[in-house]
């Protein structure tokens, strides 16, 4: 199993605003992806998530001596920044 193909599951599994556990993450993985690898370990999660962190896709959040995962929100491009700082772009309010 490639790393890739896991990164991209867990970002589909991983929530914008809710931090998720290592368990609660394997638990939400999507039933086919683990059917077709049945061979996904913790570590393999471990390792992936690591690189996502590596990657700011990912932050990790430690409460009560656990980890928890939450997947960071993405930035808008410099272009949108610009242009709705300088008012040029209409932003609902």
């Amino acid at each position: 199993m490639s790393l890739s193909l896991l990164e991209n599951e867990l970002l589909k599994t991983l929530s914008f605003f809710e931090p998720m556990s290592l368990d609660l993450i394997y638990l939400d993985l999507d039933r086919s992806f683990v059917e077709e690898n049945p061979n996904l370990t913790i570590d393999d999660l471990e390792l992936s998530l690591k690189s996502l962190i590596n990657q700011k896709k990912v932050k990790k959040i430690k409460i009560d001596k656990s980890n928890l995962y939450i997947r960071n929100y993405p930035k808008k491009s410099l272009l949108h920044r610009f242009l709705k700082k300088f008012s040029i772009l209409k932003t609902k309010r």
